[in-house]
């Protein structure tokens, strides 16, 4: 979650970044086939102003699933052909927004909520559960509903943001605690919980931020863990043992990477939304090489504060990145109000995702 950019805009210009790893270039060498950037981007639907879309899924029929920040903890369903519009698919009325998303079994999703003020940036800790979502006998055309089950709240965690599937044969999914700096294990068949990374000083917060938002988009691929640490602007890996807890420390790849939460290739390179910076970061792995695919910082319009991103499912958009957008930090810092409507939008890359 990138709440915490909003005060980091204000002192952006008092905090010289010295950068130890490779930086953000506009090579686009690393695109098949090599195209001028910024890439292109089409708005797949807009919401309205102050509608804050946090993360991002498809399901196998390639129906994007959003999560909501504000102005309600909401999941919605959006087509991403534009023919229909959002369908909301259910509303968690006791928390104040819905964060990470996860598929285990075939269109069996689980998202993370929990209870925050975007105005103080403050958060409740232990305040944070995980929800299922079946979508396996939904269907909007006759008004079956998506099932809706709570898995398991978290009264010893600070604030879960991002999650990702861990095992799908064991029903294991983990979880990132932003404000604590530790990763969670879930099975949502038993509703088991277990803290299995605590102690790695990658994954933590920095001191006196606020809110506290260390490590916080997560994603596993070849049994290594890959994710943002907001606070200190990194991407990280850190290989895992079969049980999720960490084989070795984790190890920074590229720093000055503001991100947020970020998909990955089938090569396993990631392309990760810069929410202050109004941009889409294309990191190689492992050399650590930045390349801003699409907005810029002067644009406030285009990608207004990007929070997540996911492949396309389906043999026509494989090869297309879904974006989803807050509608711009930067404005409602400056003015109050957020730039334009949460978006979702399609970029083209060329490249296959992959998926877990």
């Amino acid at each position: 979650m990138y709440i915490f950019h909003l005060l980091s805009l204000l002192i952006l210009s008092f905090s010289p970044l010295t950068h130890a790893f490779p930086t953000a270039t506009t090579d686009n060498r690393n695109l098949f086939p090599p195209r001028p950037l910024p890439l292109p981007v089409r708005v797949v639907h807009e919401f309205p102003k102050g509608t804050f879309i946090e993360n991002i899924a498809l399901r196998r029929n390639n129906q994007i699933l959003i999560t909501l920040l504000a102005p309600r903890p909401d999941l919605y369903q959006v087509d991403p052909l534009s023919i229909r519009p959002p369908i909301l698919i259910h509303t968690f009325a006791d928390y104040t927004g819905v964060l990470g998303i996860t598929e285990v079994d075939p269109d069996i999703f689980y998202v993370v909520t929990g209870n925050f003020s975007l105005k103080t940036l403050d958060f409740l800790p232990g305040a944070s559960s995980v929800f299922e979502v079946d979508f396996r006998k939904f269907n909007p055309w006759d008004k079956t509903p998506a099932a809706v089950r709570k898995v398991a709240d978290f009264p010893n965690s600070t604030f879960l943001n991002g999650a990702t599937l861990l095992s799908r044969d064991r029903g294991e999914i983990l979880i990132a605690d932003s404000g604590a700096g530790s990763v969670w294990k879930l099975n949502v068949r038993t509703g088991a919980t277990t803290k299995v990374i605590a102690d790695d000083p990658l994954l933590k917060p920095k001191p006196g931020s606020k809110p506290t938002n260390g490590i916080n988009g997560v994603r596993i691929r070849n049994g290594v863990l890959y994710f943002t640490n907001s606070n200190f602007e990194t991407f990280n890996r850190i290989p895992l043992n079969a049980d999720g807890s960490a084989a070795v420390p984790a190890s920074t790849i590229a720093s000055g990477v503001a991100g947020d939460d970020f998909a990955l290739d089938a090569r396993g390179h990631a392309y990760v939304a810069l929410t202050v910076e109004n941009e889409v970061a294309k990191v190689e792995v492992p050399r650590g090489k930045v390349t801003v695919l699409a907005g810029s910082p002067e644009d406030q319009v285009t990608i207004a504060g990007p929070t997540s991103a996911a492949f396309g499912r389906t043999v026509l958009d494989k090869k297309s990145l879904y974006v989803v957008s807050t509608g711009g930090v930067q404005g409602y810092i400056n003015a109050g109000n957020f730039t334009v409507g949460g978006r979702v939008s399609k970029i083209d890359l060329g490249l296959y995702g992959y998926y877990g």
